[in-house]
């Protein structure tokens, strides 16, 4: 799947439910768009600790194209995708993130962010974006740093606690801003 088919279904669909390996469960009132299927590398600079690639990408995968350069992720998740991973959030994963590639509810492809480390120009949508869930865009490619395996001492993150407990968890502020994300990124509300 390319991004111009992941715009077609969301610009084709009343509602539309992101999911990825399986970890959500489907919504028998909406489309699915599943995001498992844009899966690759995009780019890797191993010299530069950069890596951008699709979400539907596996962790598994990502993890075995760094460990050829004695290179990690630096933050841990079990059993997902980079997408899922990205949707669900996490400081770690939050703090590593470069840059990304999104559809928006209107069905425009938007960059934010970039490749580099230094890239500040307003708000940081990429870093916005993280822990979404998938309600407020479609991330189709995410660029975030790399590091050599030897720096990294990163807890798992841990995706299997309830949608209850990191709803309590969030706070009023976070919640704020993701509703007026939610105005801008998906005023159609397409994406639930």
């Amino acid at each position: 799947m390319n991004i111009e088919q992941i715009q077609q279904q969301i610009l084709a669909a009343k509602t539309i439910q992101i999911i990825g390996s399986g970890s959500q469960l489907k919504s028998h009132h909406a489309n699915s768009l599943d995001m498992s299927l844009h899966q690759g590398v995009v780019d890797y600079h191993p010299e530069e600790l950069m890596l951008t690639v699709k979400a539907g990408t596996t962790i598994k995968h990502i993890e075995e194209i760094l460990a050829v350069n004695n290179q990690a992720l630096p933050f841990t998740v079990a059993n997902t995708t980079i997408g899922g991973a990205y949707a669900m959030g996490g400081a770690e994963l939050r703090d590593a993130v470069l840059g990304i590639k999104i559809v928006d509810g209107q069905g425009r492809i938007l960059n934010f962010g970039g490749q580099v480390m230094k890239n500040v120009a307003g708000y940081d949508v990429t870093r916005l974006l993280v822990g979404s869930k998938g309600q407020l865009a479609a991330i189709c490619e995410i660029s975030f740093k790399v590091l050599p395996k030897a720096y990294i001492t990163t807890p798992v993150l841990d995706l299997t606690s309830s949608a209850e407990a990191i709803t309590t968890q969030q706070s009023q502020l976070r919640l704020r801003i993701e509703q007026g994300l939610k105005h801008v990124f998906d005023p159609k509300a397409v994406f639930i």
